[in-house]
Parts: C-alpha cells; structure tokens; sequence
C-alpha cells in the first residue's frame, strides 16, 4: 500500500498585500519529488526571466525533502533557492541547510514556504498551529543574525525555529547568507534576496508527529543495515574542531556521524564550527601571531552574525592581499588594513564594512568578481586559477579530478556535493596509498565503485579524459535525487563502508530501497534526470547560452596545478590503479571540449549547441517546458 511522505501543503506567503494561500505538494512531488525539485518547478512557473533578484517578483523558496523526520537516515536537511544576485548574469541558485529548522517547517504542517513581494517595514514570518501571521520586525533590524534569533527565542520560546538574515542580507551584499537554528548557514546570496524582501526571519514551532511508513519491517531492517554501513563513515580530522570547549551538534534526528561541532570561546561567543568555515582564516592566522589562538572561530562568528559566505569572503580576503601585494589595494585607499591580513583587526574591519556597505565595503559588497572589473586589468589580474568563475574558492578543481570540470561547467554555483562524492572518495584511496592505518579503499576498491556508481571502471582511470563524461552525469543524476529528498551529504551516497561489507564497497540502490520502504513506491532513477533538466532550462532561459557558457575558469586551461589546498600530494588513480601525480597538469582544452561532446550526446541534447532537445524534454514528460523554449528558440 502507498503512502504520503509529504506534509501536504507548500504555503505561499505575499509581503506585498499580506495574503497567504495553502497549495497541496502532491503536484509537484509527483513529478519533482521534494527539495530542489519542488523548489525549481515553483521558480519555473512563477518567476520569468526578466525578473531581477532584488525585485519583488523574485521567490525565495523554503523546501524539504519527503524523507525529513523519518529517524536516523540524514533526511531533514532543506533548501532555499531563487534568483541570486551573486551570479553574473543573475540566475536560479540553491543553498542547502542542516540543523532542526526543515523539520519544524514539516511538523507545522509545510513541505515548502514561498515568499514574494515586498513588506513596507521590516517583518518576520511566525507560522505556529494553523495561524500564520506577518509581524513587525523594526527591533530587529540591523541585529546580528544569531542575535535577532535569540530575541525572538526569548520572546517566543526556546522550542521555536528561527531562519533569519543579517545585516549583510539587510543591505543588499551579494557575499549574504542566511542562518538558521543551529548556526545552520546557506550561502548563494540568497540572503540579499531576503533582506530585499524586507524579510528578517521566518520562526516555525510545529507539532512533532510519526509520518507513516509503508512497510515497517522493511524500513527497519533498513535503518539497521544503514546503521552499521554508516556507523563506521571516516570523517577527516581537518574538517572537525576539536577539544574540550567542542562538543557534537546534530541535526534533527540524524547518527551524527559527521563534523558538525559547536566551539564556545573564552569570552563566551559560542557557535558551528566545521569544515570549510573553520579552517579558511586559520593559516593566515597563525602566520600573523606565530601561535593557534581563538581568530578563526571568532572570524567564523562574526561571519555568521553579519551574514558573510565565509567560502566566498575566503577568495575575497586572497584577491585583497594580492592586490596589496601588488600595489593596487593599501590600508589607506580601502580603510582596511590589509597589510594585517590574519588579524582580528583586519577581519572586523572588513567583514563590518562588508555588511554594511561602508566606504570600500561598496565596491566589495557586490563580489570579488565584480569589484575586481570596477578596478580594471590590474586588479583582474590578481583573479587566477584559486576561484570559480561564480567567484567562489576553487577546490576540487578539473587540473586533478578531470570530472569535475563538467560539474563546475553546468551548475549555476559550485556543487559540492557533485564534488565531494569524487574527491572525497579519492581522498579515502589516497590514505591506502599513502597506508594510514584502518584505510580500505585500495586501487581495486575504487575501480570497482567506479564501475557500480560512475558507469566504468575507466571513470576512476585519471590518466585519461574517457569514461569521464558518463561517469559525471552518474554523479550528477544521483546527487539530484539526493537534494530533492533531502539527504545529507556526510552520509549519501553510500559509495564505500568501512565496515559491514567485505569489500567494502557501497550500494547504489540503496536510497530507493529506503523510499520504497516508506512510501511503497518503486524507482527515483528519473528523478534526478527529471530535475536536472529543469534546472538546466531555468537557466537557459535566464541567458545560459549552452555550450559557449558550459566552461570553468580560463586559467585552469593554462596555469599548472602545482598545489591543491585539500589534497596536497596531488594523487590521483591512473591506468589499472596505478598511482599518478597531477601537479604540473592543466585543463586539456581540446580534451575537455571532447568530453563535453560526449556529455551532450549521452543527455540527449544538441552536441554542436549543448541545448536541450524537444524529444528529450517530452521523454522526461516535460513538454510544457519544452513548448516554452521552443517559443524562445532556445531549443533543438
């Protein structure tokens, strides 16, 4: 017997005129399943291209996956999506969150939140019962991000949810993110959009409820297989602060098999600190004081209150410092001391005038990309081969994964999780390369998982660009089902194991089996393939020339690769497993171009323009979408 994953009902909220309308989800998951599909069907049909990201008309677009509140599977994270004024032209983008927040959205009896218009005043959302109410946010305007949140808390209790902006998504800076309970943060710029809504912050306090399973006894033989396949998931020590003012932080029914941590400082400030966000001051850090000290916490602190991309403000602070270096930028001409980069000092100044657009704060507040064209060839210069060409830092790069150029190719920011589940996978083989104890993907592991999940055993072979473009559209499809249902991206897919298989290798089906178990229905395989395309036509119609934009940073065709920041041997799987080292290597031009020839006929679509064709879109049953190109002439 089938049952609804589904809250059943996206509500639709405008700024403009107050009113709010409850849609039922069923239309849309049947065809987009949940997450970013949901998210990308609702932008398609309401937001046109002309549309700009700070203009009323915009969406911004709260959703969860059919698979959130279900125990244990990482299946509660969300997304936010709308047009971004980040990117250049300005185009649909995506941020994906952790934390408790989309389960609350799902108690409260919501499987996504779209928001339009414009408030007159500063608001905030309270969605709580079946009451939803636009409330006066003018004492929160201007607060810190965790700051406003804890108001609200205060005043509305410590069980509510809060989403909410800082002063950056305030005053329109394209670096703005959005912050969430749990310091769970969302990047795109997306924050600027809500901040041009006059939107502070959506609170939800929901009602928890089991949501029905299909067959029990199957989702829990389930549950206890994933346990133990993911019980044993190795986290990289880099990725994880450590210590006795650390502890676990984990999202809403979820192993907590990952980095997640929250550090408090001595002075009290307490917040997430993980990953990317915890480790992109710290060097620079430690160079300028000649010790580890609190910097980089408080740096990722301060980021969160004000509502600054700390990926996107790492490849700002890199242009800066080259471009003092250089002489183009000094202390004096920014009224940032930049000769302090790795300080306090220098951190607070810049993020605080980031924010709030102050004096040079201007020119960076619309992204590194766009304040190095206001400067001219000099400080254009200094942009080479460590962003992508949204302006956000380049790791994972093509010059070593190959793949991974057609990831960063076709997406309209950077896809990390398309990058992870290569690189982090070869990061695993580099540790039995280089016989760390406990490493189990050897040579013939990762030619096999190559095989099962890429399509051929030549995907894992990085002495050659063949089987590469059908290994990425494997990943592709995949990790769309992945952000539609909305799985994390620490335990999906299940591509190795430590343990609980003695070959350690994964099981592709493995996310279907699960879905089948709760809803009683068979198949995802289309979906990814389904939403990618979508996805794919949102951005054609917003200006995506095909082909011609299909490409990744100039200097990656022409700059060796002589250090990556995350893998700094440099070693990459070759011929029978062999081991290669790629420092030295470029981006192949003719090679790529190759590739991506191969990529469009395997998709279906037009090789000579990379644009969609008429029968493929109607082979995915989206032929309305087909018949609007069609009229563009932005179809084959």
């Amino acid at each position: 017997m089938a049952v609804s994953p589904y809250a059943g009902k996206i509500l639709r909220v405008d700024l403009s005129t107050g009113k709010t309308v409850e849609l039922p989800t069923a239309p849309y998951g049947e065809s987009f399943l949940g997450g970013r599909g949901i998210a990308a069907k609702i932008y398609w049909d309401e937001v046109p291209p002309y549309v700009k990201a700070l203009d009323p008309e915009n969406r911004l677009i709260f959703a969860t996956g059919p698979l959130g509140c279900y125990p244990a599977i990482g299946g509660t994270r969300w997304v936010v999506c709308g047009k971004s004024p980040a990117l250049s032209p300005e185009h649909f983008t995506y941020s994906n969150f952790g934390g408790h927040w989309g389960a609350e959205l799902k108690f409260a009896g919501y499987d996504a939140l779209v928001v339009h218009g414009k408030a007159d005043k500063p608001v905030y959302l309270f969605l709580h019962g079946s009451q939803i109410e636009i409330r006066d946010a003018s004492a929160l305007w201007g607060k810190g991000a965790m700051d406003a949140r804890e108001m609200l808390k205060a005043e509305l209790g410590q069980g509510v949810k809060v989403v909410a902006t800082g002063p950056a998504g305030e005053n329109g800076v394209a670096l703005a993110t959005i912050l969430a309970d749990n310091d769970a943060s969302g990047s795109g710029g997306l924050g600027a959009v809500m901040g041009a809504k006059k939107l502070k912050a959506v609170v939800v306090k929901g009602v928890k409820k089991a949501f029905p399973v299909a067959n029990p006894q199957r989702f829990h033989e389930l549950l206890d297989t994933f346990r133990v396949l993911r019980g044993g998931t190795p986290i990289s020590e880099e990725a994880m602060a450590s210590g006795p003012q650390t502890r676990k932080d984990v999202c809403y029914g979820c192993i907590g098999n990952c980095a997640r941590r929250v550090y408090q400082a001595k002075t009290g400030e307490k917040s997430k600190f993980m990953c990317q966000a915890s480790r992109f001051y710290q060097a620079r850090t430690e160079k300028y004081y000649g010790e580890k000290n609190e910097v980089p916490f408080l740096t990722t602190y301060l980021c969160n209150q004000y509502g600054i991309d700390t990926n996107a403000l790492e490849v700002m602070v890199l242009w800066l410092w080259r471009c003092f270096q250089a002489g183009i930028l000094t202390d004096e001409s920014t009224g940032i001391p930049i000769s302090k980069a790795g300080s306090l000092e220098f951190i607070e100044t810049l993020v605080k005038k980031l924010a709030l657009r102050e004096g040079f704060g201007e020119v960076l507040a619309h992204g590194t990309l766009k304040a190095a064209e206001s400067l001219g060839p000099k400080a254009q210069a200094e942009l080479t081969d460590y962003l992508t060409l949204t302006g956000e830092r380049g790791g994972y790069d093509p010059r070593l994964y190959i793949t991974t150029g057609l990831f960063l190719a076709m997406e309209p920011r950077r896809p990390i999780q398309q990058l992870h589940e290569v690189a982090l996978l070869i990061g695993r083989w580099v540790n039995w390369v280089n016989k760390k104890p406990d490493a189990y993907v050897s040579s013939d592991t990762i030619r096999a998982i190559a095989k099962k999940f890429w399509g051929s055993e030549l995907a894992a072979d990085y002495s050659t660009y063949d089987g590469k473009a059908l290994g990425a559209l494997k990943v592709q499809d995949r990790q769309y089902v992945k952000e539609c249902l909305v799985l994390c991206d620490c335990l999906w897919p299940i591509t190795d194991v430590e343990s609980g298989a003695e070959d350690h290798i994964g099981d592709p089906g493995f996310e279907s089996k699960l879905y089948s178990a709760i809803t009683g229905q068979e198949g995802l395989n289309r979906f990814g393939e389904r939403v990618f395309n979508l996805q794919r036509a949102i951005l054609v119609r917003e200006g995506r020339r095909g082909r011609e934009d299909d490409t990744v940073m100039p200097s990656w065709f022409t700059t060796p690769l002589h250090y990556h920041p995350t893998q700094p041997q440099c070693l990459v799987p070759g011929k029978d497993g062999e081991v290669l080292c790629r420092k030295g290597e470029v981006l192949d031009k003719q090679k790529f171009e190759k590739m991506k020839d191969e990529y469009y006929a395997l998709r279906g679509w037009d090789v000579a323009t990379g644009l969609q064709t008429q029968a493929k879109l109607a082979e995915l049953g989206m032929g309305d979408i087909a018949e609007d190109l069609s009229k563009r002439g932005l179809v084959k």
